[in-house]
């Protein structure tokens, strides 16, 4: 992983001009055409902490696919009852019968994403670590809170820089999971991307999943490329301040009351006493 620190907010629009430049665009066969390539962000309030799923922080259990979704599935009745919304999802065994079906041991199979990425939006333990296209909403993450750290980081991933992934039975590998879900306005408030991160166990036929941490990217293919961009807490200030201008709140982000009352205070008790 690559590591820049910045040295103040300042610089945060070159460095993400740079990255953009760098990646955001390949090339495509004998004829030069060029297609764009989806770069995720991801700003954490603390530049000492590792990329990190809810799940991972909730359990120290090993979840493979299939125990994780017998956890999702054994909620889903009294959540629609609740919330009057309805998933249509399958019998457990269903379930099991459709990931053995579709899953192979080059990449993950979820089933039910649309009510996975709920359950992620309202609390629930998750395996999806989440992401945005937008590198200022990632910031506005980063710099919310007012916790103690010195730097806080944002992260930027980049799956295939080349248009293409290799990949061997049995490596650890991360996979991006797209916006094209019926979810939470949330979900497209804040422009959502997400991420699961396993292994193939060859005993057990399963993914497993693990920490984003553990997965080394091939040598060979220019793949998974992951950049950690470190900003100074000190520019907290100044970052939420230009953020609010760009109608980048809690507010716009969450849409709730709780959200407008937490963006009000942020307002009042923060950047106009500053």
């Amino acid at each position: 992983m690559e590591t820049i620190t910045l040295n103040s907010w300042a610089d945060y629009a070159t460095a993400i001009s740079d990255i953009r430049n760098k990646y955001g665009k390949r090339t495509v066969g004998i004829s030069g055409r060029e297609l764009d390539n989806e770069i995720l962000f991801r700003g954490q309030a603390n530049s000492d902490w590792p990329l990190i799923t809810t799940l991972e922080r909730a359990s120290t259990e090993e979840y493979s696919v299939q125990k994780y979704l017998q956890r999702a599935d054994s909620c889903v009745n009294e959540i629609e009852s609740v919330s009057g919304k309805q998933w249509g999802l399958k019998t457990y065994p269903e379930i099991l019968r459709e990931i053995e079906n579709r899953q192979d041991s080059m990449r993950v199979y979820l089933p039910h994403y649309d009510y996975l990425v709920h359950l992620r939006h309202h609390g629930f333990p998750s395996p999806l670590l989440d992401w945005t296209t937008s590198p200022y909403i990632a910031a506005y993450f980063a710099f919310e809170s007012a916790g103690s750290a010195s730097y806080v980081s944002v992260y930027a991933f980049i799956e295939t820089p080349e248009g293409h992934k290799s990949a061997s039975g049995g490596e650890s590998m991360i996979d991006t999971h797209g916006p094209y879900v019926t979810t939470h306005a949330r979900h497209f408030n804040q422009k959502a991307w997400y991420t699961t991160a396993t292994t193939w166990d060859s005993e057990r036929n399963r993914h497993m999943f693990c920490s984003h941490h553990d997965v080394v990217p091939s040598p060979i293919a220019h793949q998974d490329v992951l950049i950690k961009l470190t900003l100074p807490r000190s520019d907290r200030i100044t970052a939420l301040r230009q953020l609010d201008d760009f109608n980048i709140n809690h507010y716009s982000l969450f849409g709730t009351e709780d959200a407008l009352v937490r963006t009000m205070s942020l307002r009042r008790f923060d950047i106009d006493e500053s």
